[in-house]
């Protein structure tokens, strides 16, 4: 999971976890506008695509479990499943860079 400060909307808030992920839905959009004001959005959007398995249920980085799930799908269907995964790993590795002040892992300011 990305380092977070605990500052992030979604650990401040419940609305992430829900019972239904209609986009439409007045929960899903309140969620996703939350997450696009974070700084960690990024971080969190690859965290989710690479690690699916903790990721089946909430809103990770503005997108629901079926977004997400179909952009697995696409992504390997284009790169192959070793290619997205060195791929989704290498642009982790650079929104973690990213990262404002403490969220980082070495604590410096970008």
């Amino acid at each position: 999971m990305p380092p977070l400060t605990g500052r992030e909307p979604c650990t401040t808030t419940y609305g992430f976890f829900l019972d239904d992920y209609n986009p439409h839905s007045g929960e899903v959009i309140a969620a996703t506008t939350m997450c696009r004001r974070c700084p960690a959005i990024r971080a969190c959007f690859i965290w989710a695509l690479t690690n699916p398995a903790l990721s089946t249920d909430g809103i990770w980085g503005a997108t629901t479990p079926w977004q997400r799930r179909e952009l697995r799908k696409r992504l390997r269907h284009r790169l192959g499943s070793k290619t997205m995964r060195r791929a989704l790993v290498t642009e982790y590795a650079k929104a973690l860079a990213e990262l404002p002040g403490p969220g980082r892992p070495d604590g410096a300011s970008a």
